[in-house]
């Protein structure tokens, strides 16, 4: 390995921060907060968090989604966990087992699942109470719900999704806005950028430029 790379890659080990600017880290209850606008649907979020949570490139281990459509334009739209409060919580709400197999540790400052008790896919109630829809399973060898840990280790959050994002659709914050649009479903978002593409709309095809402004001679 040229020193160059061992250089570089010792650099990102010293980081104090997140994102290509080193922004200090959020202190307490913060969130991975999707910019919808700036997604370009690569997937570089996806692969990096399933890197790092179990050292593979595979799209279905990772706990950010990107969703995509054509509204009719291209969009893509990430899903992520929002960290929410304990009001809104309803996937801890909606577990059967007691205590909740998935919650919020209020020390690390991010959901946790006790994987060992997690009743799997079969079982899905946090899923299915999650408005968005976060929690996934990827049973048989995954058999337990999947949510954001902001990439905890050892009381280091360092979100990979955020640090790898080309186009800054992803921030490392403290909650800054409303959490109410952060936690609706992809399809839903989806359908509200749809009303900024008027007079286009999914169900109206796109009208060729010769069409549109008359025959090409």
């Amino acid at each position: 390995m040229e020193k160059i790379e061992i250089d570089y890659i010792e650099a990102l080990r010293n980081k104090k921060g997140w994102g290509v600017e080193n922004v200090p880290d959020p202190k307490g209850v913060a969130l991975i907060e999707a910019r919808w606008d700036l997604c370009i649907g690569c997937g570089y979020c996806e692969m990096a968090c399933a890197m790092s949570h179990y050292g593979v490139i595979n799209r279905e281990l990772s706990r950010i989604r990107i969703f995509r459509y054509l509204l009719p334009a291209p969009k893509s739209v990430q899903n992520v966990c929002s960290q929410c409060t304990d009001e809104e919580r309803e996937c801890e709400k909606a577990c059967p087992v007691d205590p909740p197999v998935i919650h919020y540790d209020r020390e690390k400052f991010h959901m946790v699942v006790d994987e060992d008790r997690c009743l799997g896919y079969k079982c899905g109630q946090c899923a299915k109470a999650c408005p968005a829809r976060i929690p996934r399973f990827y049973p048989p060898d995954h058999n337990y719900a999947f949510v954001c840990d902001l990439c905890e280790k050892d009381g280091i959050r360092r979100p990979q999704c955020v640090e790898v994002c080309p186009s800054y659709a992803l921030e490392f914050m403290a909650p800054q806005y409303p959490q109410h649009m952060q936690r609706i479903h992809p399809d839903e978002k989806a359908k509200c950028m749809t009303e900024r593409l008027q007079p286009l709309t999914p169900h109206q095809a796109q009208i060729a430029p010769e069409e549109l402004f008359g025959g090409m001679k």
